[in-house]
């Protein structure tokens, strides 16, 4: 990693996740910069990957002015990556944003999402508009890319980055709950909804990228696609994936069976939702049981556990069958981007890390 002349000191918010835990390892790691890891508390599952190495791990809430105001201090420049619900990714950006604004901050790297421009076809670029889809988190995401523009006009040198599908180690979404789906031998080829585009990214090609983008002035007051080399369908990443955790040739499922899955499950949470919404504690632990001792806990950690390797539906009407690429050629062409990682060398490096960590039967 390149960095300026003098070497930065960077705040990372949402360190326990992810995306920042990486971000704060491979700063640390390469003596990019000195690394601050901003947690919101103790408990995170996070915390114990970061706390491996002598970092700096501070409180930043972001919805806490006194502890941002604490963690920024004598910070050149943010990386912002914290996962909340939508009012955390509004208000806590704007949160950060007004303190960056006060302490001079150098840059202010806003990860976003390509989520934020809704479900179009074809080749998506930045300059396509925003596309609201009633999805609290890709709609906040885009108020929050809102506000990041308007505090650029008011002096903060924000830049802002859309990556895909985020997957490698650590991952729960990508990584750690396909491996589960597909040995459950439940999961399969989703004939008639799984041929949109997967647009992976590894995880280090977009550190890369949020380094690149912190350091090169090209890249202030502008917004980036980063996508990773390959362009694949999401039936050819679950058989990818699959072989390269050594299992049987998946079968292939029809679109109706597929369908019919996927509202099944839907239905399953739905209901769990509305019990655990409408009963009290006490009731729902006389009839559920808190131990699975009874037929009807049993039943409900049975419903979990389908649910848990099941058939997302949004995901099968929304995601997988989805026919958009994000290409990342501005960020090739003004921040010098590359992706050095393709799809199969990193569920290569996934696949260790998951035999590595117990995630393998």
């Amino acid at each position: 990693m390149s960095t300026r002349s003098a070497k930065q000191t960077v705040l990372v918010t949402g360190a326990a996740g992810f995306v920042g835990a990486r971000v704060v390892e491979m700063l640390h790691l390469t003596g990019a910069a000195e690394v601050r890891a901003g947690i919101r508390q103790w408990s995170s599952p996070g915390v114990a990957r970061l706390a491996r190495f002598p970092v700096d791990i501070v409180f930043c809430d972001v919805m806490n002015a006194a502890q941002i105001e604490k963690a920024l201090h004598g910070v050149t420049v943010v990386v912002h990556s914290v996962l909340g619900n939508g009012k955390v990714n509004i208000e806590g950006t704007r949160n950060l944003l007004e303190a960056a604004k006060r302490h001079g901050v150098q840059r202010f790297v806003h990860i976003s999402t390509a989520e934020v421009y809704g479900e179009p076809i074809g080749e998506i670029v930045e300059t396509t508009p925003y596309g609201y889809t009633g999805w609290e988190y890709s709609d906040s995401k885009i108020e929050a890319e809102k506000l990041c523009f308007e505090y650029h006009n008011q002096g903060v040198p924000i830049s802002v980055l859309r990556p895909s599908i985020v997957y490698g180690p650590f991952s729960k979404s990508w990584i750690v709950r396909f491996a589960a789906r597909l040995q459950s031998g439940k999961w399969g080829i989703f004939k008639g909804y799984g041929e949109g585009y997967c647009n992976l990214i590894y995880i280090d090609d977009l550190v890369q990228g949020i380094w690149l983008a912190a350091n090169r002035e090209e890249a202030v007051g502008e917004a980036f696609n980063l996508n990773g080399p390959d362009i694949i369908t999401w039936n050819e990443y679950f058989r990818r994936f699959n072989s390269a955790l050594h299992l049987p040739e998946l079968p292939k499922i029809s679109p109706w069976r597929s369908r019919l899955k996927a509202t099944t499950m839907n239905l399953m949470f739905s209901t769990l939702v509305f019990i655990k919404n409408r009963m009290g504690e006490k009731l729902r632990k006389r009839i559920i049981g808190s131990t699975r001792r009874t037929s009807a806990g049993q039943a409900a950690f049975s419903a979990r556990s389908a649910m848990y390797v099941g058939v997302p539906l949004r995901d099968l009407l929304h995601l997988y069958n989805r026919n958009a690429i994000y290409p990342a050629t501005k960020a090739q062409k003004m921040l010098s981007y590359r992706p050095k990682y393709d799809i199969d060398t990193g569920l290569q490096l996934s696949v260790a890390w998951l035999g590595h960590h117990g995630f393998l039967n």
